[in-house]
């Protein structure tokens, strides 16, 4: 197999393939080349989930106080409306 070798790659996509990389628990080498197979059209997507899995877990402890600070008026019932 051949190799190829980025310069100047940008902080912000370092990161990221950085962060993609641990919480995948793969090598960058190998994070690099499954993001290129899917930007590429070469993974099958067949098996695909429909679901949101991807997503659970993904919000910090911020972005989770502000999300529940924020739905809080949901949890409030009308009883003028119930009754």
């Amino acid at each position: 197999m051949r190799q190829i070798t980025l310069r100047q790659v940008p902080e912000n996509i370092d990161s990221l393939i950085r962060l993609i990389s641990k919480k995948q628990n793969k090598s960058i080498n190998k994070t690099i080349i499954t993001l290129l197979e899917k930007a590429l059209g070469l993974k099958d997507n067949s098996n695909k989930k429909r679901d949101l899995s991807e997503l659970a877990g993904t919000w910090d402890q911020f972005q989770s106080d502000e999300f529940k600070k924020n739905t809080k008026l949901f949890d409030k019932i009308d009883r003028g409306i119930w009754e």
